[in-house]
Order: C-alpha cells, then structure tokens, then sequence
C-alpha cells in the first residue's frame, strides 16, 4: 500500500489522480486504490477493492481503474484479474491503468534505498510492465488499448483498455 503521507509518493499518486480524472465515468472499480483516495474524483457509485474481491460480486462497471497495482501482482495473477473484469466491465466501458515502465526500476529502486520512497513498497514490485506486454495483457482478455502513453519523464506509462464488442 502507498504511504501517500511522504512527500514524492503523494505527488506521484497526485500526478496519477490527474490522468484518470477524465475517464472517471459512471460506476467506477478501484481496483487496488488502497485506502480509497480517489473516491473524491469519482461522482457515479464507487466499489473500492484490495486484497478481498467480494465487494465487486454481482456487480458490473463503467470504469475499472488500476492505478500503480500491477507490477505490485505475478503477471499470471493479472491476467486472472483482467479476464475477470471482461465480464465486470459494462458494454462501452474502460480499463483505465498506470504502471511504471521497465526504465523507471534502477531510478526508484534507488529512491527507495535512499528513503525517498517507501523500500518495501518497490521491494514488492513483481513485474515492469512493457507496452507490448499490456498490448498482450488486453487482447488475450477482450479488450483493446484505446489510448497508450508514457508520462513523468516516460518514468510512467498508463493505458486505457476498451471493451471488444463481442465480449
């Protein structure tokens, strides 16, 4: 979990707020949104769940929203996750998702080793993820990416899935 009170993790989580403000439509997931910071931006019914699923059953969404939870997750447990939310995202709905970019581990394994960020946080860091891979993680799992970029420095990149229409 974030420990948004240090200086850099909050902007950082700040920073991510911002590109997903747009995208917060309707009833909004926050898949991994720790202690439910974003509920704020989120005016349609907002489901916040971490470790415990059960929140999200016999429920469906506009938007799911994974921000920074990825690589925290084994890569086969993601794509569990994301064949999941082919039948919890609505029709017209999005996947809205951050996660570091592979060029960004030396620089925060080194903020963490000098307390700027949390140690054990980026300790926990399973996977960086390449575009390529998200492109993968989409297509096997009945969505498209929409939108890619990268953003801070190319240090994070974020992509908006889509729903494929016969899903």
């Amino acid at each position: 979990m974030i420990n948004s009170s240090r200086l850099l993790e909050g902007y950082l989580q700040q920073s991510r707020f911002k590109q997903v403000e747009p995208y917060l439509n309707g009833d909004v997931l926050d898949f991994g949104g720790n202690e439910g910071e974003l509920k704020k931006l989120v005016k349609g019914s907002y489901t916040l769940v971490n470790y415990d699923h059960s929140p999200m059953k016999n429920k469906t969404f506009d938007t799911v929203v994974a921000l920074a939870v990825i690589e925290h997750i084994e890569v086969n447990n993601v794509y569990s996750a994301f064949k999941e939310f082919r039948y919890k995202v609505r029709p017209n709905g999005i996947i809205f998702l951050t996660t570091p970019t592979p060029q960004a581990k030396p620089l925060l394994e080194f903020l963490a080793y000098i307390n700027v960020l949390d140690r054990h946080n980026i300790e926990e860091h399973k996977h960086y993820w390449t575009k390529e891979e998200i492109e993968n993680l989409a297509n096997k799992n009945g969505f498209r990416v929409k939108r890619y970029k990268k953003f801070q420095l190319g240090f994070n990149q974020l992509a908006i899935l889509e729903k494929l229409n016969n899903n």
